[in-house]
């Protein structure tokens, strides 16, 4: 069984420094049984990266089919893991105010990371924790998931303006932690080009910016976010239609 101990070994080996600030994507299935459960693995983390910053996605995109659609930075799930929904209930947690593409992040970089999430109008703009995840030079650690579940790519494309990959903007009610409410303009990603983010792997590993472990019992791909942003920059620039949805193809 998996440890607080073994799990830390385990980011030690991957490369994760206890500086660094992560960013991770998770199946607690994959990562296996863990002794003290998805709370242990948080305690791993959070212990591990001891003047870093652990970021964690808690992304709502289901709230776009409510009528009208509210986030609540208290109350609103995270539906993308056991993981995620379990470190956003955590003391010490700060959520970044975004209704689609939140992040909940602890550390010495927590707020600076959460501050600005309300000020995009996509997903995942260039004032947004994925992008400020970049200008960290953090990392990020796909723990049980590939490549189609990497959100920062998503904010690759929309760092380079790369064509349909927005929705129609629509209108948020976006609820406070300290109970006041604003709107909030956004809108969803459109279609599903993350099913073909994979294509791009061979290309991050040559570049230095991937590289392969372990995390429990889970297979693991640590990213640095800085490399992975040049290296798919280069790539789209070529080829922008390089992760086009197949579904979406026009004729």
């Amino acid at each position: 069984m998996n440890t607080i101990i073994s799990l830390q070994q385990d980011l030690a080996a991957l490369g994760v420094k206890p500086q660094d600030t992560l960013l991770m994507h998770s199946s607690m299935k994959a990562i296996g049984p863990v002794e003290g459960g998805a709370e242990a693995v948080l305690d791993a983390l959070t212990g591990y990266l001891k003047g870093g910053t652990l970021v964690l996605p808690t992304l709502s995109w289901k709230i776009i089919d409510d009528k009208p659609p509210v986030f609540d930075a208290r109350k609103t799930p995270s539906i993308v893991g056991l993981l995620t929904e379990t470190f956003r209930k955590r003391p010490g947690i700060v959520r970044s105010l975004h209704p689609t593409h939140s992040v909940a992040a602890i550390g010495s970089k927590a707020d600076f990371i959460v501050s600005e999430d309300h000020l995009n109008t996509t997903p995942c703009g260039e004032r947004s924790a994925w992008h400020k995840l970049m200008e960290l030079n953090g990392k990020i650690l796909m723990a049980g998931c590939g490549l189609n579940r990497c959100t920062f790519i998503h904010g690759v494309e929309e760092w380079l303006d790369i064509p349909n990959r927005l929705g129609e903007q629509m209108d948020f009610i976006m609820d406070r932690p300290d109970g006041s409410s604003f709107t909030m303009r956004s809108c969803p990603h459109r279609g599903q080009p993350s099913e073909q983010f994979p294509k791009a792997q061979a290309a991050l590993e040559q570049a230095g910016a991937l590289s392969h472990g372990k995390f429990g019992s889970a297979d693991a791909l640590l990213l640095d976010a800085r490399k992975t942003y040049e290296t798919l920059k280069t790539l789209l620039r070529k080829d922008p239609q390089l992760f086009d949805d197949p579904d979406l193809a026009e004729g």
